[in-house]
């Protein structure tokens, strides 16, 4: 029993001798990454590593280089770097509009082969340059930082549906739905903003949603959880309605397999009404506002996605799990089924009648 004992020691000192170690004040941590394409289809690209100072504040270090791949470009950077960079920390990639038009796959070949990169990483796009977002300074926390939770919170509690590289790569590799990335565009110097949804065809950016289309585009493909509307009433009168919460189902129709229903429930308070007085009366007519408004966007933004030969919602896995050998049928589905079909939305609208009076 003792010379077991010694032998599984043993054998734990030998292997733990064999791991790579990394000294945290000898590394620098990737907190995010910009890529570009540049004027000569090379990638240009910005690495953004967080310094942390004995005043707690964060200095954001940036280092920018060249490469006709992902990982030419990281190899040149480590050359301008006094220490090691590693990625164990990334929390943000971004993609300019030109590399995003022309196709990231090689970028996100690379992610998928690197596991030093956690799949909670966030992707985007951007709209211009993406080193121009990293080259701004968003607050003491760090850029990295500021952008990590600009997507988180807009995720949790806004328009922007989940999304991250586990999710995205899912989407990108199916071939029964399409991906998305939440689009980001520079303001200024000191500020950056959620401004669209861009969609994916395989690799390539293929249109982007605008920012007033979100909350339709978040109901049709994941949940709200804690959103917010504002309904027009007509006579000047508005309604904002807010902790939305939703829920949303699709199935193919009985009577008619070319068609596809979509349920969807959504629930919330209107905590601001700019008329008199709030009543059951005015809840009533909120929600059908609203109801009719979500049906109307929605089949807009769904004939939107058949033109343009795109599915970021998922109506093919609904197809693919009602039709046996829809293996066989990837090349119908993209090129006629899905153009073909017909859809049907039910919004059902719950509204409690409480909040402030303007």
């Amino acid at each position: 029993m003792i010379y077991r004992y010694f032998c599984i020691v043993v054998t734990v000192l030998l292997l733990s001798s064999c791991v790579e170690k990394s000294i945290i004040d000898d590394i620098n941590i990737q907190s995010a990454v910009a890529i570009d394409l540049a004027d000569d289809d090379k990638l240009k690209g910005m690495i953004l590593v967080q310094n942390y100072l004995p005043d707690q504040a964060v200095e954001n270090i940036r280092f920018t280089s060249t490469g006709k791949i992902r990982r030419d470009l990281l190899l040149n950077i480590q050359k301008k770097s006094s220490q090691q960079i590693v990625v164990g920390g990334l929390m943000v990639s971004i993609f300019g509009d030109k590399i995003s038009k022309k196709g990231i796959s090689e970028a996100i070949d690379a992610y998928q082969r690197d596991p030093g990169i956690g799949s909670r990483n966030y992707l985007a796009t951007s709209s211009g340059s993406a080193l121009k977002i990293l080259e701004g300074e968003y607050g003491p926390r760090g850029n990295g930082t500021y952008l990590r939770n600009l997507l988180e919170h807009n995720i949790q509690y806004r328009d922007v549906p989940e999304t991250n590289l586990h999710i995205f790569l899912r989407d990108y590799n199916s071939e029964w739905k399409d991906a998305f990335l939440p689009e980001l565009r520079s303001i200024n110097n000191e500020e950056v903003e959620i401004s669209g949804i861009s969609l994916f065809k395989r690799d390539k950016e293929i249109d982007v949603l605008p920012k007033d289309k979100m909350f339709y585009f978040k109901l049709l493909v994941d949940r709200h959880s804690n959103g917010n509307f504002l309904v027009e009433l007509g006579e000047n009168k508005t309604a904002m309605v807010k902790s939305i919460k939703s829920k949303r189902k699709i199935k193919m129709s009985r009577k008619n397999h070319s068609q596809m229903i979509l349920n969807i429930h959504i629930n919330g308070v209107v905590t601001e009404y700019t008329g008199k007085k709030m009543s059951k009366e005015i809840a009533d007519v909120v929600e059908k506002e609203l109801a009719k408004k979500v049906n109307a966007e929605s089949l807009k933004l769904i004939k939107q996605f058949q033109e343009k030969g795109v599915d970021p919602i998922g109506f093919g896995l609904v197809y693919r799990s009602k039709h046996r050998g829809a293996i066989k049928k990837i090349k119908n589905w993209g090129e006629n089924d899905y153009k073909n079909l017909s859809f049907k939305i039910n919004t059902k609208v719950d509204i409690s009648e409480s909040g402030v009076i303007e």
